[in-house]
């Protein structure tokens, strides 16, 4: 349980709100709770969030900074070849669906436009352009692609989320 103590209100909301959604889902998501599990007054929340979807919205842009942070990591860790890079950054979406699974429910619970939002499929898109410049990737629509591919293991990450155990090291 987090318990604020005259530090980082704002952070300390969002930490026990990704605790509820560990526990409970995005569903169970409330203010009140979420002042209560922190200490503070059922309207302190309120200083730093409209409502929940305010609260939301601040949840989702930090999951999905980390998440394209890790997929860039990946990628660039995995050397110059299309399919090391892709097959990185494939296991990187999987493992960040696993560890930080109040994150990953939060970011695709619904649909929230934003650059940060959009960091992460802008990473995906400009490595398959890449592949494609160096001849790895046939060429065509980068985005059609790129959205072939994010919905491959998007689909897989979600579908597996409660049976990874041991994920698989990156190629290369």
């Amino acid at each position: 349980m987090t318990k604020y103590h005259h530090g980082n209100l704002r952070a300390a909301l969002i930490d026990a709100g990704l605790e509820i959604i560990e526990e409970k889902g995005v569903r169970a998501l409330t203010l009140r709770e979420l002042a209560s599990r922190v200490g503070v007054s059922r309207m302190a929340p309120y200083r730093h969030f409209q409502d929940k979807e305010t609260l939301l919205a601040a949840i989702c842009e930090s999951g999905f900074a980390q998440f394209a942070d890790s997929l860039e990591t990946a990628r660039d860790a995995a050397g110059p070849a299309f399919a090391a890079r892709l097959s990185a950054m494939a296991i990187a979406y999987v493992r960040f669906a696993v560890e930080h699974r109040a994150y990953y429910e939060a970011m695709f619970s619904v649909k929230r436009e934003s650059e940060v939002a959009s960091r992460s499929f802008q990473v995906l898109r400009e490595t398959i352009e890449a592949g494609q410049e160096s001849g790895e990737v046939r060429g065509g629509d980068s985005t059609a692609l790129a959205r072939v591919v994010w919905a491959v293991v998007h689909g897989i990450s979600t579908l597996n989320l409660n049976f990874f155990t041991q994920l698989p090291t990156p190629v290369g």
